[in-house]
């Protein structure tokens, strides 16, 4: 696992999300940006960032 994937996290209510590249809470009542990465098992996953700039950090990571 790279820094720019974060560890996988169950679907659920109970679930607080958190953003992908600094952990702040996420409020998933809020619109926040998001972005899909497909794991080497062929599973998509959905990342939830708290901010546009948290999101480019993680895709300058990423690339």
């Amino acid at each position: 696992m790279t820094s720019a994937e974060p560890e996988a996290v169950s679907a659920s209510e109970d679930t607080e999300a958190t953003c992908a590249t600094c952990g702040a809470p996420v409020e998933t009542d809020e619109w926040h940006p998001a972005a899909s990465t497909k794991r080497g098992d062929g599973a998509v996953q959905i990342l939830s960032f708290c901010d546009h700039s948290c999101r480019d950090r993680w895709q300058e990571r990423a690339e």
